[in-house]
């Protein structure tokens, strides 16, 4: 009986002084201010043709190809006073998206909600 004693306690003591911290999900940072027209939003539309697929030139309106995205956004998809409830930011969001084709994913969305929220800059 001792010697299990012997045995168990420092196993008891080991077992006493672990500690397991829970892996919790790590909150999505939040999108740096100064957000660049030309190399964060215009590249959401146009890389594997999210958007450009379908609204280019000759395509269906607006035109977001990166010579011409600015132009076709700016002030008609913007709503300056409720970035939020801006089109260019509903129509194709991830959650509010009322767009049957291609999708922002949270990020992308967290970028262009960002840039409206700055002022729309074509910068």
């Amino acid at each position: 009986m001792k010697r299990r004693l012997k045995f168990l306690i420092p196993i008891l003591l080991v077992m006493a002084s672990c500690k397991y911290d829970f892996i919790l999900p790590v909150p999505e940072t939040p999108v740096a201010s100064g957000v660049s027209f030309a190399t964060q939003v215009v590249p959401i539309f146009t890389t594997g043709n999210k958007c450009t697929s379908c609204h280019k030139t000759g395509g269906q309106s607006p035109d977001y190809t990166a010579a011409k995205a600015y132009n076709s956004i700016v002030p008609s998809l913007i709503n300056a006073s409720a970035p939020n409830q801006s089109a260019i930011y509903t129509i194709a969001g991830p959650s509010t998206s009322t767009h049957n084709w291609k999708k922002f994913s949270a990020s992308e969305a967290a970028i262009i909600l960002q840039w409206i929220t700055e002022g729309a800059k074509n910068n």
